[in-house]
């Protein structure tokens, strides 16, 4: 669904399409970022505007890209982020994070290029044990 951006208001289902966030997780969200409070309709609907789709996106990228726990991103929303040496622990295990999900794919990589060399070998020493026998 693309994003239309001259509505007023967008359905949970909508923002759930715009966002990546499955709805049940929206609704979670709301328990813990006093920021995130989308209006309601006469039926009790939530009515998410353009600024609550901004701090879906938000928390999206504080909880998914950055890491954070839901206390700490909700700390961070609020403007209450004094403690700089815990993000710098936390970039430095993403980047961690990031090295070994290289190496295990470099490490996958090697793997299937010895299975096939091994193959090869084995194709070859079975010619020439029909050759000799």
């Amino acid at each position: 669904m693309p994003f239309e951006s001259n509505k007023s208001y967008y359905s949970i289902g909508e923002v759930s399409k715009i966002t990546g966030v499955p709805a049940y997780l929206l609704r979670y969200w709301e328990r813990f970022f006093s920021e995130l409070n989308p209006a309601r309709d006469t039926r009790d609907n939530r009515r998410y505007t353009n600024k609550d789709i901004a701090m879906v996106l938000t928390i999206k990228g504080l909880v998914y890209e950055k890491g954070y726990k839901l206390e700490k991103a909700s700390l961070i929303v609020k403007g209450k982020n004094a403690d700089t040496d815990t993000d710098e622990k936390t970039e430095e295990i993403l980047k961690l994070r990031k090295q070994i999900g290289h190496e295990k794919k470099n490490h996958a990589i090697a793997h299937q290029r010895r299975g096939e060399l091994l193959r090869e070998i084995k194709g070859e020493i079975e010619e020439i044990l029909q050759l000799l026998g």
